[in-house]
C-alpha cells in the first residue's frame, strides 16, 4: 500500500509539473546514449545502462532498458503509458551512428572520410611505476560520484601516463558532448584557410535573409553571441538543448527557426544552437564541410541528425583520449600536429583570443585569462568542457594536455582544478 501511494504522488507530481512533458525525451536520451556508448565508445553494457540512467536518478529505476543486436529500447515501468523510445545502431565502411526512432524519417548512413593527412600517432613514454601513473590508476578506481571512465596526460607530444575501466581503452572513440563544440571550430577553422568562407560573413540560413538575422556571422555563433532566442537547458520550462538534441525529428530546423531576440555581439547565450547553425552552414556550403586536416583514422564517430543531413557538433562528436589531446595540442603548438600544420597561426590566435561578450570564452573554447575558470591555475590555460564533467585542458606553459571522460553523477562531483594541479606537480620541468 505504500508504494502504491508513494507511486500516485510521483505521478501527481510529475503530472502537475513542466517535467512531465520530458519524459518521452527522457527516454529517447537514455536510447540513444545507452546505444552510443556501448557500440560507439566500447562500454561494457552493464557499465553503459547504469551510468546513462543515472542522468535522472529520481526515475532510473522506472526504466527497462533492452539491449538487442542493433538496437536499443527504453520501456518505463511507471509510466505505461509511453510509448517505448528506441535507438538504432547504423554502421558502413567508414562510419557509425545511433540514432533515436523518428518513424516519419528515413535514417540513411553518412560517411565522413577524413583526408589522407598527419594522424596523430603520440610517442608513448608510460612508466607503470611512476608517481603519475599510480595517481591515476588510484582515481579512476574511485567510482561513485566521480565516475570516471578514461584519462590521459600528453607532455611534449609523448603519452606519459592514462588509465581506463569499464571496456574502455586507448582506441576507444568517446564523446565529448559540449567538448564537440572545439571540433567545429576546427572545421570552420580549415574553411577560413581554403577562403570559402570568412569569419564576419552571415551564415544565411532558410529565412534569415528576410529579418535581422542575416546581421548573424560565423564568429557571432562561434562565440555564442548570436542574438537569437535560447534557453540552454535540457529538462525542465524552455529547455532548447533537450528539446533540439532528444525531442525533435529536424534539430537543423528547430536551431535555425529561433527568432531574433537582441542585436549580435551584445551579449553572451550559451547555446547548442548556435553550433547547430554552424553545423547547418558548413552542410550547406558544400561537399567539403568535413575536413579536419588530420586523419582520425577509424576510431572516430560522429553524430547525426535523424535523416542523416547534418552533424550534431554541438554535442555528437567521438575522439579517442589520443584524438582530443591532439585537437588541444594542436591550438597550444601554433596550428600543427607532430609538426605538419592544420591551422593557421592566425586561426590559432583568433580562436584563443576572448570574446567581447565573454572574457572566459574564445571561439569555442573555454579561456582562463581572468582565471575564473581554474582560479589556482595558471593564466595560459585553455579548455574544452562537456556533460558529465569532461574536460580536456592544455597547459602550454608546461607542454601539457589532460584528458578526463566520465559520468560525473552531478556536475562538479570530479574536481577538475584540482586533478589537473596534482597532475602538473606530478609532470617533470
Amino acid at each position: 500500500m505504500k508504494k502504491t501511494g508513494m507511486l500516485l504522488l510521483l505521478v501527481g507530481c510529475l503530472a502537475a509539473c513542466d517535467n512531465a512533458k520530458d519524459l518521452p525525451l527522457m527516454g529517447r536520451y537514455v536510447a540513444k546514449n545507452v546505444c552510443a556508448s556501448i557500440w560507439q565508445e566500447g562500454y561494457d553494457q552493464e557499465a553503459a545502462v547504469r551510468y546513462v540512467t543515472n542522468v535522472a536518478p529520481f526515475i532510473q529505476p522506472s526504466w527497462k532498458v533492452l539491449v538487442d543486436a542493433d538496437q536499443v529500447q527504453v520501456n518505463s515501468f511507471w509510466f505505461p503509458w509511453l510509448s517505448p523510445k528506441t535507438a538504432f545502431f547504423l554502421s558502413s565502411e567508414h562510419a557509425t551512428d545511433c540514432r533515436n526512432d523518428y518513424p516519419v524519417e528515413p535514417l540513411p548512413g553518412v560517411d565522413p572520410i577524413a583526408p589522407a593527412t598527419p594522424s596523430a600517432t603520440f610517442v608513448d613514454q608510460i612508466n607503470p611505476d611512476s608517481a603519475l601513473q599510480r595517481y591515476l590508476d588510484s582515481v579512476i578506481a574511485v567510482g561513485a560520484p566521480e565516475h570516471t571512465t578514461a584519462i590521459l596526460v600528453l607532455h611534449a607530444n609523448q603519452v606519459i601516463a592514462e588509465a581506463y575501466r569499464d571496456g574502455l581503452g586507448p582506441d576507444s572513440p568517446l564523446k565529448g558532448f559540449s567538448m564537440s563544440k572545439s571540433f567545429a571550430n576546427l572545421l570552420v577553422g580549415r574553411k577560413v584557410m581554403r577562403e570559402s568562407i570568412g569569419v564576419d560573413d552571415g551564415l544565411m540560413l532558410p529565412g534569415w535573409a528576410l529579418d535581422q538575422r542575416a546581421a548573424i556571422s560565423w564568429d557571432n555563433s562561434l562565440r555564442m553571441s548570436s542574438g537569437l532566442l535560447w534557453h540552454e537547458a535540457s529538462l525542465g520550462e524552455n529547455n532548447d538543448q533537450g528539446q533540439m538534441f532528444y525531442n525533435t525529428s529536424d534539430p537543423s530546423a528547430y536551431a535555425w527557426s529561433k527568432p531574433y531576440n537582441t542585436d549580435p555581439n551584445t551579449g553572451f547565450n550559451y547555446s547548442s544552437g548556435d553550433y547547430m547553425n554552424i553545423a547547418s552552414a558548413l552542410v550547406s556550403g558544400g561537399a567539403d564541410w568535413f575536413d579536419p586536416g588530420w586523419n582520425l583514422d577509424q576510431d572516430f564517430v560522429l553524430e547525426f541528425t535523424p535523416d542523416g543531413e547534418t552533424p550534431l557538433l554541438g554535442e555528437g562528436v567521438y575522439l579517442t583520449t589520443r584524438g582530443w589531446a591532439a585537437l588541444a595540442s594542436l591550438y597550444m603548438n601554433a596550428g600543427e600536429l607532430n609538426g605538419s600544420p592544420v591551422l593557421s597561426q592566425d586561426w590559432v590566435d583568433y580562436s584563443l583570443t576572448p570574446s567581447d561578450t565573454n572574457y572566459d570564452y574564445g571561439a569555442g573554447i573555454w579561456l582562463n585569462l581572468g582565471q575564473n575558470l581554474f582560479p589556482s591555475l595558471s593564466p595560459d590555460i585553455f579548455a574544452f568542457a562537456g556533460s558529465y564533467d569532461r574536460y580536456v585542458v592544455a597547459v602550454p606553459s608546461r607542454d601539457v594536455v589532460v584528458v578526463r571522460i566520465g559520468f560525473s553523477a552531478q556536475p562538479g562531483d570530479f574536481d577538475m582544478e584540482r586533478f589537473v594541479g596534482n597532475v602538473l606537480e606530478l609532470v617533470p620541468y
